[in-house]
């Protein structure tokens, strides 16, 4: 089972990922802001979605973060 933190992550993501990804960009004190957006997220809430492949961070620092077909199955039922 995931946090609600974790959670939130995935669904932000798979809400606006229309294919790209989504780009997001360092904030201060470990945290990462979703690009054009205020909502940001602590740096270890990616790991658990990235260790499940349930997303890819590509090298995990200027790339996009997208939603793999595993994370979208999950959202959609819960099923891995």
């Amino acid at each position: 089972m995931y946090s609600r933190s974790v959670l939130k992550l995935l669904q932000t993501i798979a809400d606006n990922d229309a294919g790209d990804g989504v780009l997001f960009v360092s904030a201060p004190c470990g945290r990462w802001r979703m690009d054009g957006a205020s909502y940001s997220v602590s740096d270890r809430t990616f790991h658990p979605l990235a260790a499940d492949n349930l997303i890819n961070i590509g090298n995990g620092r200027t790339d996009p973060v997208k939603v793999t077909a595993s994370g979208r199955a999950y959202l959609a039922g819960g099923v891995r």
